[in-house]
């Protein structure tokens, strides 16, 4: 619904206003004729929000990987249903509840019934359709099985949301520790060491070495505070604008694969997504060089982008995709011998699919141990960095009496 605003005039010519909460321009128009008026005006009447009010809608009608992925499975649905796909489109326009998502599926409605191919629809919205379903789409259209494409799309898609969400659950207990011990953290060195120290201040170097580190460190943290924060500040901006540059992130791709703890994690999840990336284009259709580009650009790694590089080369010449890979360094044996029986057997796409299926288990339980691991050495430090604070103190107070008067 909306509000328009509405000027008129009646049969004796008098003017009469008012407003009318209908859901377009054309019915507020019927509504004032059937009220006996003439209308002369009519203009939607726009709110003012606030900036939260505006925040919170933008983020509320933002279009989420979770979106686009009940989309996808609703189109396919629809489609083996036998609905036409303008059809199915319509139908999904009135289903969806955010106005963002709903001007987007209208306008590719609107393209779609102008003869553009879907494909072409949705390459107007690569924030949401990235290349690689464009491609995966426009392979379907050509091969005449769309409907089987989506839901392989929509397969890809959930499994890979799943896979973040899977994440993001186990993070949810870290990260509230971090919170809840940080803020306590800072609360006793700002507010309560403070206080004490005003008790230790005639009492000089007779302080023991921990409470002298204590106030220090809670000084610093008072007075000097804006400073720790500019510098981290800076600090992260420096980093973040290095990585996004070329030489930052070859740095880092040489690097994250190194890692004693973490490098093999980057690992795993590098190898799940080429293998799930690649696995379903071929099997959408894609033919594999065409396959190989899309994929080099969407893994967002300078390493891996050169690997898939030397397969790409290695298949045009003829040769197998087995021996670049196995060359990497990245790549397990397992995934390189399932490479082989899927090369040699002509199931490549269903093998890639299974070693993506594999290694998203392993990444999973890579992430629980590290999380394991993760959740007793924050509480640990939290009550090693409680405890100092707290023996500081006491020492102090306890050297109290053992001061000349």
């Amino acid at each position: 619904m909306e509000t328009f605003y509405y000027e008129a005039t009646t049969h004796e010519g008098k003017i009469v206003t008012g407003t009318l909460a209908v859901t377009s321009e054309r019915l507020a128009i019927d509504r004032i004729q059937d009220m006996g008026y003439y209308p002369l005006k009519v203009s939607r009447v726009v709110k003012r929000e606030n900036f939260i009010n505006r925040l919170l809608s933008s983020v509320k009608n933002r279009i989420t990987t979770k979106d686009i992925m009940l989309v996808t499975y609703q189109i396919g649905v629809l489609l083996e249903a036998g609905f036409t796909l303008d059809k199915a489109l319509s139908i999904l326009s009135e289903m969806s509840e955010k106005d963002k998502l709903k001007d987007m599926i209208n306008d590719i409605l609107s393209q779609v019934k102008g003869g553009k191919s879907f494909s072409d629809a949705l390459s107007r919205y690569p924030s949401a359709f990235p290349l690689f379903y464009v491609n995966m789409i426009k392979a379907g259209e050509a091969g005449g099985f769309l409907e089987s494409t989506i839901s392989r799309m929509a397969t890809y898609l959930e499994n890979t949301e799943g896979l973040k969400e899977d994440v993001r659950s186990a993070l949810i207990y870290p990260f509230i520790l971090v919170i809840v011990g940080g803020t306590a953290v800072i609360v006793l060195l700002t507010f309560v060491v403070p206080q004490f120290s005003k008790i230790f201040a005639d009492m000089g170097r007779n302080l023991p070495l921990p409470t002298v580190i204590l106030l220090l460190i809670s000084n610093t943290l008072v007075k000097f505070w804006w400073v720790i924060a500019l510098f981290f500040t800076a600090l992260v901006s420096i980093v973040r604008k290095y990585l996004s540059s070329e030489e930052g992130r070859r740095t880092w791709d040489g690097l994250k694969f190194r890692l004693p703890l973490f490098g093999k994690l980057f690992k795993e999840t590098a190898v799940s997504r080429f293998a799930r990336t690649f696995g379903t284009l071929l099997g959408s259709g894609v033919p594999i060089l065409n396959a190989l580009q899309i994929v080099k650009g969407t893994l967002g790694s300078e390493k891996i982008s050169e690997i898939i590089s030397s397969v790409r080369e290695s298949v045009r010449k003829g040769k197998g995709l087995s021996e670049p890979l196995k060359s990497s360094g990245i790549f397990p044996p397992l995934a390189i011998h399932m490479v082989t029986v899927g090369e040699e057997t002509g199931r490549l796409d269903e093998m890639l699919i299974k070693i993506a299926d594999r290694f998203d288990l392993e990444v999973r339980t890579t992430i629980k141990r590290m999380l394991s691991l993760l959740e007793p050495a924050l509480i640990l430090t939290m009550g090693i960095i409680v405890g100092f604070i707290v023996i500081a103190m006491l020492t102090a107070i306890f050297s109290i009496n053992e001061l000349p008067f």
